[in-house]
């Protein structure tokens, strides 16, 4: 019987799936939770769970993403993602810089008040700014959305978004503007089109994920239904936005930090290193694995810091024969 075998406090799951290739595989999980209200993160007596599936803020096809899937195929490279809000310690602020910063990674928003697009004579400008303490960094408030006017434009990055104004339209006083912006490429005229800016994770329908999924026709329908297309692109499983997704795996120890997310001031720490090893038991073997850390989560809200490691094993139409896979871990190296 196909059995996880898991004694120590983190979560893991195993998953099957054929792989790109079209090849059945294996996918073992493992999740660790740390606790970062003393600054420094600390394992947590409570541990997060698995989420099968993608949770939206609400209408799947009119809001983003509040968590991705934790049950999927190895990512290629580690996601680095941060679910919060801006927060303006020191009182009401028209505009304020957020950054996040993991090893290598690195990647600062523009967070402003509210504002709208406002006629001056015969052009157009950014109207006054409204004051704010608290401002949610989703992707509901970064540059996007749709423009109905005229030949419907739609921004396929971020199509919940705002401040998207069509090319045909003549009159859109009091439409908002982006709430949260890349300060490199700030909007300034209706015309632009800036890449969205934020730290939240992308849906698979959104660019550039939905690029990466390939091309599901009638050759594919006919030829290789169900498994992943030829031109699939193993980047789709990746769902951090651009320039959050690492060059490669991280392997725990690299330095965070994280400033304009937290009332206390910045919060700096190091990843958590703990050893976690698993060991299948297939085909009357014994085989070993050293899982990649492939996602990293900080939710300076809840005051948390999670991470998962995750390992495919080939098991190629002999399912029935992979016994179970037994999680070891060593927490030395989770306090830095």
């Amino acid at each position: 019987m196909l059995q996880v075998v898991n004694p120590t406090p983190l979560s893991a799951a195993l998953v099957v799936f054929a792989n790109p290739a079209g090849v059945e595989c294996a996918y073992a999980a493992v999740k660790a939770s740390f606790d970062l209200s003393s600054g420094l993160p600390q394992f947590s007596a409570r541990q997060a769970g698995f989420l099968a599936g993608d949770v939206h803020w609400g209408d799947p096809a009119a809001t983003s993403l509040r968590a991705a899937a934790d049950l999927t195929h190895l990512k290629p490279a580690t996601d680095i993602l941060l679910l919060g809000r801006a927060i303006a310690a020191g009182g009401p602020v028209e505009a304020m810089d957020v950054s996040l910063r993991v090893g290598p990674v690195a990647r600062r928003l523009r967070v402003f008040g509210n504002r709208q697009w406002v006629r001056q004579g015969s052009d157009w400008a950014v109207g006054p700014i409204q004051p704010f303490e608290r401002m949610p960094l989703v992707w509901e408030l970064a540059f996007g959305g749709r423009a109905p006017v005229g030949v419907p434009e739609v921004e396929a990055r971020n199509p919940v978004g705002r401040g998207l104004v069509g090319a045909e339209e003549d009159d859109f006083a009091g439409r908002p503007l982006p709430n949260i912006e890349d300060p490199d490429r700030l909007v300034v005229s209706p015309a632009d089109r800036p890449a969205p800016a934020g730290f939240a994770p992308i849906p698979p329908a959104w660019q550039p994920r939905r690029g990466w999924a390939g091309t599901y026709d009638d050759a594919w329908q006919t030829r290789r239904a169900p498994y992943l297309p030829l031109d699939f692109d193993p980047r789709f499983f990746n769902v951090a936005p651009p320039g959050l997704v690492a060059p490669g795996y991280l392997v725990g120890g690299e330095e965070v930090e994280v400033i304009g997310c937290t009332a206390g001031g910045a919060l700096r720490f190091c990843l958590p290193r703990p050893s976690i090893g698993l060991e299948w038991d297939f085909d009357g073997r014994a085989i070993a694995a050293a899982p990649r850390l492939d996602t990293v989560l900080i939710e300076p809200d809840q005051g948390r810091l999670q991470m998962v490691w995750r390992a495919e094993l080939v098991v190629d139409k002999r399912l029935t024969r992979l016994r179970q896979v037994a999680v070891h871990w060593e927490p030395e190296g989770e306090q830095r």
